[in-house]
């Protein structure tokens, strides 16, 4: 049986799996938080089928489409039945909730296996993401982190987020920290503007569950890597409970060799470099190649600690001086001393 559901009662379901035959191009631009991707069509197929459903003919284009999907379909078939054996209910979709999806959940039904179809496919869920962020905009108030790079806001809000308290992590939804280094640490590519859209979304809806008014989130300029921070989000960011973050330099050397050096990557060296030399009008070629020959030797604190004086904290000087008082100044020596502080100050100013 093939049961069409608005895509917002089928995302209340707790076993359902969504899986996206779009291409992998679409795909990737944007799909449902965890949708698998069953393509019944690559990239270059949905390509020259586009072409030739527009230039030559619909039903010629049709046929072609066939023959490349036929070949696809036992696999999806084994997935979807692998899903269902498990227990899980199984929502397809392609843009429109067109020929794609529908193709393939009738194969399925053929075969005997019960699939829903989300009414108006990826489309729908994209308004689904729209209403989302406008129905959020207002509900929540925001704690919001200032501090120079390396003082350890990431790791506070992982702390916080453990503890239970509600905490959006932009730069994870980003994929990218926001800065010429921003990628790496990402094994996958930053986010596009629609992707992180959605994942914000279903973060907003999963916050919104948790007790507390209050979430805990890090100041960030407008653009996050390839993202620009919805108005709403960065307006209510200006408006919402300031707190800086203060610890000594060798903390903040310690938390950036975490961040960018601790990491399972075998090439992030080369990344660095590169990243490096991107500074060179700032910085000047000849501390860009000594920073460069340091970083070969894997002298990483030399590396972080001239990157920090000489080029971070003249930059974050004016973001944290803008601000003529901040709720709250916290000075740290370890991590979990920090959030006890942030904690505690939030939690007397709820009474």
């Amino acid at each position: 049986m093939i049961t069409k559901e608005n895509v917002e009662e089928l995302l209340e379901k707790d076993n359902i799996v969504f899986i996206d035959v779009r291409s992998p191009k679409e795909y990737k631009e944007d799909t449902i938080p965890n949708a698998i991707n069953l393509p019944i069509l690559n990239d270059e197929e949905r390509e020259e089928i586009g072409y030739i459903y527009k230039q030559v003919s619909h039903n010629k284009a049709k046929e072609k489409g066939l023959r490349y999907a036929s070949y696809k379909l036992a696999d999806i078939y084994l997935k979807v039945r692998e899903l269902i054996d498990e227990g899980k209910e199984v929502a397809l979709f392609c843009y429109r909730g067109g020929m794609r999806s529908q193709s393939v959940a009738t194969i399925l039904n053929v075969m005997g296996l019960n699939v829903f179809l989300i009414d108006g496919g990826y489309k729908s869920y994209r308004k689904y993401v729209v209403n989302t962020l406008e129905k959020f905009k207002d509900e929540h108030e925001y704690v919001v982190l200032h501090g120079y790079t390396g003082v350890g806001k990431t790791k506070i809000l992982e702390e916080l987020s453990k503890k239970g308290y509600k905490v959006i992590n932009l730069e994870l939804l980003a994929k990218n920290r926001g800065s010429v280094f921003g990628s790496i640490g990402y094994d996958e590519e930053s986010s596009s503007q629609k992707a992180f859209e959605s994942l914000l979304a279903n973060q907003l809806i999963d916050i919104s569950k948790a007790n507390g008014k209050n979430v805990f989130i890090e100041s960030e300029s407008k653009r996050i890597g390839k993202v620009i921070l919805p108005d709403f989000l960065y307006n209510k960011m200006a408006k919402g409970i300031r707190v800086l973050i203060e610890t000594d330099i060798d903390n903040r050397i310690k938390n950036i060799t975490d961040d960018y050096i601790n990491i399972p990557s075998v090439d992030k060296n080369e990344k660095i470099k590169k990243c490096i030399y991107l500074l060179k009008k700032r910085i000047g070629l000849k501390k860009a190649e000594e920073l460069v020959s340091e970083l070969e030797n894997e002298n990483y604190e030399y590396v972080i600690r001239e990157l920090m004086i000489n080029y971070y904290d003249p930059l974050y000087k004016y973001s944290i001086d803008k601000f003529e008082r901040y709720d709250k100044i916290i000075s740290y020596k370890s991590i979990n001393e920090a959030v006890d502080k942030l904690t505690d100050f939030i939690n007397i100013r709820d009474r």
